[in-house]
């Protein structure tokens, strides 16, 4: 695939006739058009969105079947290895890999509150490929027979409709408009006082490092354009940064007087009071951006950050994925992540201990657990199990014994 024609390729053609659809009429009067929000410029909300992303980066993207076992009464997970698992797993399309497809729908997720990704479909109705789609400006249409279509428009200015229902919708702020997220304008505050102190700091570093002053002349009748050519001279030879041994010498004809500046700028505090701020929009902390988070920590961080947008993308891609009909038989779309790889090795030892001696872990289930290779086969594929547990349906005999093994009296 080229890049240059990536818009062909993904939508099948390099332009698409304009629409005679409408504006679709909300019902709290809010516009039906979303500009995506401009915060990216921020290091500290850069840095929020960077860790959330990373993380859920690490989603495992799963088709699975669950069926109710009519004889146990229980329900079975199936994975069905189909083309859906295989482009969940492996190549969602041509240029993204499932790392960096699940980084860039919940970027542009954080960054917008909106993320959108194209589900591409052959005539028969297969899917082929999962698209993001990043736009400069989204606009809700409908046509004569009610059917929303969103109409994107990309930086190039090129536009293209698409059906609201082939498109998987995740959002964040879901609480004033019917159809978008809301826009992330109550961050703007604190990220344009972020910046203008850190824009602060840059120029106080840059004020300081410099020689600056006033350069008086003894002869009061000196010409303008004199006394210009010293001082352009005097600037030239002294005030630039050939200069190391930041010396400057003057004969009687001039004084030179240095001018002290001592610039104004937030202490440490208040620069992480800034930064917090941001930091607790997106509900993370200083130690979950440098990663030093304890388990304890993480723990909170995937339970109230990382298993919400989870949720929401099993919900949004089963029900994109798949029918009425195909739901109702079972079909999901899984996000997983494997929760136990950050507790500590004490905690992952008192897990193998306890769910070991309950048979629920084999022994090649119990080394990945310890981040050891597997060792294969029927060895690996041992369930071992405490002789303090006995199965509930054996417990009375158990407790009383079994009359028909004979008894002396």
């Amino acid at each position: 695939m080229e890049f240059k024609s990536l818009f062909k390729d993904i939508f099948k053609v390099d332009k698409q006739k304009m629409s005679t659809h409408q504006r679709l009429q909300m019902l709290n009067d809010y516009t039906p058009v979303f500009y995506p929000s401009k915060i990216e410029d921020s290091i500290a909300v850069q840095s929020c969105i960077r860790a959330i992303a990373t993380h859920c980066s690490k989603f495992e993207m799963h088709h699975k079947k669950y069926v109710m076992d009519k004889v146990s009464k229980s329900t079975k997970i199936y994975q069905i290895n189909g083309d859906i698992n295989y482009l969940l797993q492996y190549k969602p399309n041509p240029i993204n890999v499932p790392s960096q497809f699940l980084y860039k729908i919940v970027s542009n997720l954080l960054m917008n509150n909106n993320s959108f990704v194209y589900i591409d479909r052959d005539k028969e109705g297969m899917i082929k490929g999962f698209y993001p789609i990043t736009s400069s400006k989204y606009e809700l249409l409908e046509d004569t027979k009610g059917t929303i279509f969103l109409r994107f428009t990309f930086v190039n200015n090129k536009t293209y409709e698409l059906p609201y229902v082939e498109l998987i919708h995740l959002r964040n702020n879901y609480q004033n408009h019917e159809i978008f997220g809301d826009s992330n304008r109550g961050l703007k505050g604190s990220v344009a006082t972020s910046n203008t102190a850190r824009l602060g700091i840059e120029n106080a570093v840059k004020s300081t490092a410099s020689l600056r002053g006033i350069l008086k002349f003894s002869n009061s009748i000196l010409k303008e354009s004199d006394m210009k050519k010293y001082k352009d001279s005097f600037v030239t030879d002294y005030l630039n940064m050939e200069n190391e041994s930041g010396i400057a010498s003057l004969d009687a004809k001039a004084d030179f007087t240095p001018v002290k500046l001592d610039p104004i700028t937030l202490s440490d505090s208040q620069l992480s009071y800034l930064d917090n701020s941001i930091y607790k929009y997106f509900g993370v902390n200083e130690n979950i951006i440098n990663s030093s988070f304890t388990p304890d920590q993480w723990n909170a961080f995937y339970e109230s950050v990382l298993e919400p947008i989870a949720i929401q993308m099993e919900q949004e891609f089963t029900t994109k994925i798949f029918g009425e009909e195909a739901i109702k038989a079972g079909n999901r779309i899984i996000f997983s992540v494997e929760r136990i790889k950050y507790a500590k090795t004490e905690t992952k030892i008192n897990l193998i201990s306890q769910l070991g001696a309950l048979g629920i872990y084999t022994v090649d289930e119990a080394r990945a657990v310890l981040d050891m290779p597997p060792i294969g086969g029927e060895e690996g594929a041992k369930r071992l199990q405490s002789l303090n547990y006995v199965n509930s349906n054996l417990a009375d005999e158990y407790q009383v014994g079994n009359d028909e093994g004979g008894n002396d009296e």
